[in-house]
């Protein structure tokens, strides 16, 4: 019988198939090689890993431009994504946020901002970078509900809203739950807050700025066009610096009406959001049923709790602010809401402690600091667990310092544990049962990568994952609303 070439090769790969299936004892129930989800059983590593089973964690790659989902529990990336496919020329995905999934093998959405390259962090690492890339806002989706797992663009939230920001990315929780995503950007101080659809609609925007003669801070809402319901600023429009201040510049010659915006962050329980403001070391608390400024915090030790209103016109609120004792970079509440949780660096390094459990947020009290960071080390991201027995914290320090992760006992505000988990630490985030907090760490964006898992009581180190992708944050998927309280999704 003659055989052609096809029909050999046909039947050499169908044999071939059957004996590798044969071989990993696909007839015995086994999951098929290209299964949504691999089952470990049999492996070396499984004893190890199956602890972290319904744990997705999402990983940003600085500079690779790729973002991956990480099963924990196998662990292997289920699927990961180019933002080169968008389009854009050199992207930097910079923050993340992930919507509860109660499966998250099967499906959850996320969201991630771009950052520009025009900043030292970059220029210092690959200056030829600096003409490149965008401010962008996407609304991602993963779905593991086939053979084949995807993540894929919902759609690009800058160009619904047309305003490009690039910082950090927040996700509405308690009375803000199911409701609200909110972006904020440093070059622009400049905050979007839109509702959670897939073709998003406007919320409310701020602007901020200061005025270094009367030396007051102007928080104001911003407006869409009537027309056309977009605002005008995608890109570069509204910078009013050239690169984002990068961790410890806060103080660093800029604008001098720029105050660099980093984040909004939700309080878990009351109907209140802070915008956090970097260079005058304070933030502004929000009521998110009026969407007005109802208190100015002033986090600096020495300060006063709040710096005072000096008049409301029209939609613009003014603040003075005097002095500033420190700058801070990163702010959030503890999943309770009893905490409020300011990391103060450049000056002061240390994290300040607001009792925020008032609805008056004029009412709020500095009741204490997490200090001895010395000079070197910079207070960063912080890290919840659900029943809030510990805080962690990112403590970074330029190159070529390593920086550490610190816990914190929230009984004494006292550092009980630390950890050099590698150099250029970045986000702590906890599983999805508060037994594991994991964290990230890129060294500078060229040398040693990785994750590490940390047993949050007994402090051991359990695991390390290398990875090439040189990650700034990252988060584990929350497996519900009451979830996201102690999830980096909602705080920073």
């Amino acid at each position: 019988m003659s055989m052609n070439r096809r029909q050999f090769l046909r039947g050499t790969l169908a044999t071939g198939a059957a004996g590798v299936a044969g071989h990993m004892g696909l007839g015995l129930g086994a999951s098929p090689a290209f299964g949504a989800v691999h089952d470990a059983r049999g492996e070396g590593t499984h004893e190890l890993f199956k602890k972290f089973k319904g744990n997705v964690v999402l990983l940003p790659g600085k500079y690779s431009g790729t973002v991956s989902a990480l099963d924990l529990s196998a662990p292997e990336t289920l699927a990961w994504y180019n933002y080169g496919l968008d389009g854009m020329d050199m992207p930097i995905p910079h923050h993340i946020a992930a919507m509860p999934s109660a499966d998250p093998y099967k499906s959850f959405d996320f969201y991630q901002t771009m950052q520009p390259p025009g900043a030292p962090y970059v220029n210092e690492n690959s200056p030829e970078w600096r003409d490149r890339g965008d401010f962008k806002m996407y609304k991602m989706r993963y779905d593991g509900s086939g053979q084949q797992n995807r993540i894929s663009v919902v759609s690009d939230v800058s160009e619904a809203t047309g305003m490009g920001l690039g910082v950090h990315v927040s996700i509405g929780v308690g009375q803000n739950a199911n409701k609200y995503v909110a972006y904020a950007d440093g070059q622009k101080d400049m905050v979007l807050i839109t509702d959670l659809g897939d073709d998003p609609k406007i919320v409310k925007a701020f602007k901020c700025d200061y005025d270094p003669v009367s030396r007051q801070l102007h928080v104001s809402h911003i407006f869409p066009d009537s027309s056309t319901g977009k605002f005008d600023l995608l890109g570069r429009k509204g910078m009013k610096t050239s690169h984002e201040a990068m961790l410890g510049e806060e103080l660093m010659p800029a604008d001098p009406t720029a105050v660099f915006v980093d984040a909004w962050t939700w309080h878990p329980e009351l109907p209140l959001g802070a915008i956090l403001i970097r260079r005058l070391g304070c933030c502004v608390i929000v009521n998110t049923e009026t969407w007005e400024p109802v208190a100015l915090l002033s986090t600096a030790k020495g300060s006063p709790d709040t710096f005072p209103e000096v008049k409301q016109k029209g939609s613009t609120w003014t603040y003075s602010v005097p002095s500033v004792l420190t700058p801070l970079h990163e702010a959030g509440f503890t999943p309770s809401g009893e905490y409020f949780l300011a990391c103060n660096n450049v000056l002061q390094n240390n994290i300040a402690v607001f009792r925020s459990t008032d609805p008056d947020p004029l009412k709020w009290k500095k009741e204490a600091f997490v200090e001895g960071f010395g000079r070197k080390y910079l207070p960063l991201h912080m890290g919840n667990v659900p029943d809030s027995r510990w805080v962690f914290f990112t403590i970074w320090a330029r190159k070529p310092n390593n920086g550490y992760i610190c816990k914190v006992d929230p009984k004494t505000w006292k550092v009980v544990a630390q950890w050099d988990t590698g150099p250029d630490p970045h986000t702590c985030d906890c599983t999805v049962d508060g037994k594991y907090i994991t964290t990230v760490y890129s060294g500078h964006q060229a040398g040693q990568s990785g994750l590490v898992v940390i047993n949050a009581d007994t402090d051991e180190i359990v695991a390390r994952l290398p990875s090439p992708a040189g990650h700034h944050d990252h988060v584990v998927v929350p497996e519900s609303w009451e979830g996201l309280k102690s999830s980096r999704s909602t705080s920073v």
